[in-house]
């Protein structure tokens, strides 16, 4: 069980298992089978449909009862034309459409086209891989399955006939092997065949198809429209559902074709008919590749164009507006230039004025300064002069020299006069030294962020200096560039008229549909009365090239008949695979194979049948029983479901699970 509590793929297995064992249901067995792969370990998700098989049992079982249609198919971009555009262009490119067609004088439109190019999967565009393999069909007309399936038939003929071609004589492609546990000569069931050959080319079962539906009536219907087509081609497909079924194509097809190949008289004719047929194949193949690339080549030449045409002009508006955004860049620098200019005018008038504050305030205090210190030193001088005067005079000069004791006192007085002066003055002087230092150091710190704020207002200026320099020689470069720019959309213009003018001198049978963004547009348009011209339409497709496929198709299906009549392996596998049946009894009861021998042979025989027979039809309740011994996946090429919701997922897992690529009808 899944962490958000969904079932996971394997507990859906389980639960349809247990159901099918207790219902005794006929997709029981092939149920079983994938169930228990998945237990032990040799289910892979990476295996053909094996990981759309997975995918498709969980989705299913989002909404309980109401069942969907199995497989993907493409998203389109709601209103996005150029996107569709682009899309329809990967997936309608000619190289993705097969080189085969069905005849037919209905038109094959636009819509299963489509579709027929994303199940036949030759494309390699991302749109391929997210469709995958397993692609869902949700809203076709009975007459456009019809349609597909036809196409889808053409396709797997064509493509296989291309395969077989390569060998100049059939029996080159398979190399022989003894039976494990026959009763007769070298373990063989038969006296004929005495062995069973493998298809040495893995390619070639690519290129087969199985038909499957859950409604009887609409497998017959669709195989009889299969099967309307020329009587020299035989037959296209047949429903071998049930037991009477094969044996009444065994008796009326299978049987005289392998009676008539032993006959020894025509055996010398049998290989220069195949060479023959393999030669005019070859040649028309040929032409029919070179008209592929021919007209391809003006589908690739639009597109690549177009995209020439998108980019130039990205680049162009990449580049307008880049000079709209460095204009910008360039008015809004010049814009914040003028208010910085007359910021930094300001800060220097500011400076140049405290820079006469400091100078005043500097030599003012270095004044006050030098008269404290005077003041200092007259205090010092003078009290010390006092007193060196007053002991200057002994007793002695006292009594003798009175003059001159009188003198040295007066002068002592003197200095002690200008030294309490000097004290008095001093503290005065003081204040006023220290008043000033603080002012002084204060217009500093001024000046100093005046310095910083004229620093930053500069070099915001010397920046906004670049950003402009910077934008006018970007608007300089990206004008050139633009201007180049210009120069090529005109030429890219002129190369999609040269390009329109070749498909305007398309003629007749040679006239064809443009892809286009104008056509998409009125595909995916809401007025009927606009689009369904245009559903009506296969672009790129010409009448003329059209016929051609049809006459490769042709040559196609008769060089495939060719070369399984040409073949001694193909008639001795068609011999086994009618043993295998119960159809070719020995001593009058059915032969019986041995389980190992099944294993290894029958999914060979069946990829003969195939040669032989272009469309195998099946009910899908007929699936398990009619490929019981088919166990790996992949042993079947193209897978067409018909009714494919109309029961749930255990119809459809047998043959998904055994197939490598498949469209599911509604």
């Amino acid at each position: 069980m899944a962490a958000d509590g969904k079932k996971d793929a394997e507990q859906i297995l389980k639960e349809l298992c247990e159901k099918q064992a207790q219902e005794n249901g006929k997709y029981y067995e092939d149920v079983k089978h994938v169930y228990e792969s998945v237990q032990k370990g040799t289910f892979s998700k990476r295996d053909w449909l094996c990981g759309a098989l997975w995918e498709y049992l969980e989705q299913n079982e989002t909404q309980e009862g109401k069942k969907s249609v199995p497989g993907r198919n493409i998203t389109w971009a709601d209103g996005d034309n150029e996107a569709n555009f682009l899309r329809m262009n990967q997936v309608l490119s000619l190289a993705n459409a097969p080189l085969g067609k069905w005849p037919t004088k209905t038109a094959f439109t636009v819509w299963p086209q489509v579709e027929l190019n994303l199940v036949t999967g030759k494309g390699t565009e991302e749109v391929f891989e997210d469709t995958g393999k397993l692609i869902a069909a949700t809203e076709r007309t009975e007459s456009e399955k019809a349609g597909i399936l036809k196409e889808l038939l053409a396709d797997t003929v064509v493509e296989r006939a291309a395969l077989l071609a390569k060998y100049d004589k059939p029996d080159e492609m398979f190399e022989s092997f003894n039976f494990y546990h026959g009763e007769e000569n070298n373990h063989a069931y038969a006296e004929y065949p005495a062995k069973w050959h493998r298809i040495r080319d893995e390619r070639v079962t690519e290129q087969s198809m199985v038909l499957a539906s859950n409604e009887v009536k609409s497998l017959d219907k669709l195989c009889a429209d299969l099967s309307k087509k020329e009587k020299t081609l035989g037959l296209l497909a047949c429903d071998l559902s049930s037991d009477a079924q094969r044996k009444a194509f065994y008796e009326k097809t299978l049987e005289p074709m392998i009676a008539q190949f032993r006959k020894a008289d025509l055996a010398a004719e049998r290989l220069p008919k195949y060479q023959k047929a393999r030669e005019a194949f070859l040649a028309q193949y040929e032409l029919v590749r070179d008209q592929q690339e021919k007209l391809g080549a003006l589908q690739q030449s639009l597109l690549k164009n177009w995209k020439e045409e998108k980019q130039r002009s990205k680049n162009l508006k990449e580049a307008e507006a880049a000079i709209d955004h460095a204009k910008k860049d360039a008015e809004t620098a010049e814009a914040n230039r003028k208010p910085l200019y007359e910021q930094r005018d300001r800060l220097v008038a500011d400076l140049e004025e405290l820079e006469k504050d400091i100078e005043e305030t500097g030599a003012a205090a270095q004044r006050a300064k030098n008269e404290w210190n005077q003041y200092n030193e007259t205090i010092r001088t003078g009290f010390d002069k006092e007193t060196e005067l007053r002991n200057s005079v002994s007793g002695l000069a006292k009594l003798f020299s009175k003059k001159k004791y009188e003198a040295a006192m007066e002068q002592a007085d003197q200095f002690q006069k200008a030294a309490i002066e000097a004290q008095e003055k001093a503290p005065a002087a003081e204040k006023k030294m220290k008043e000033l230092s603080a002012k002084y150091g204060q217009l500093e710190e001024v000046r100093v962020k005046l310095q910083r704020d004229l620093e930053s207002v500069s070099d915001r200026l010397t920046q906004l200096g670049k950003t402009i320099n910077q934008s006018n020689a970007m608007i300089t470069r990206r004008q050139e560039d633009a201007e180049q720019v210009r120069h090529a959309l005109e030429a890219v213009e002129k190369e999609r008229k040269e390009i329109l003018g070749q498909w305007e001198k398309e003629e007749g049978s040679h006239k064809r549909t443009l892809l286009d963004v104008a056509y998409v547009t009125n595909l995916f348009s809401q007025d009927e009365k606009i689009s369904d011209p245009c559903k009506a339409e296969n672009p790129w497709f010409t009448q003329h090239y059209q016929k051609e496929r049809e006459k490769l198709f042709t040559l196609a299906m008769e060089m495939n008949r060719a070369f399984v009549e040409a073949s001694e392996c193909c008639m001795a596998n068609l011999a086994t695979l009618a043993q295998y049946w119960g159809l070719w009894k020995k001593n009058g009861e059915a032969i019986k194979f041995h389980e190992a021998d099944c294993a290894d042979t029958v999914p060979t025989l069946w990829q003969t049948l195939f040669l032989f027979l272009p469309v195998t039809g099946v009910e899908l309740t007929s699936v398990a029983e009619l490929f019981r011994d088919v166990r790996k996946p992949g042993q079947i090429g193209a897978l067409a479901i018909d009714k494919a919701a109309d029961k749930g997922p255990e119809a459809i897992i047998g043959a998904t699970y055994r197939s490598r690529r498949a469209i599911a009808f509604a």
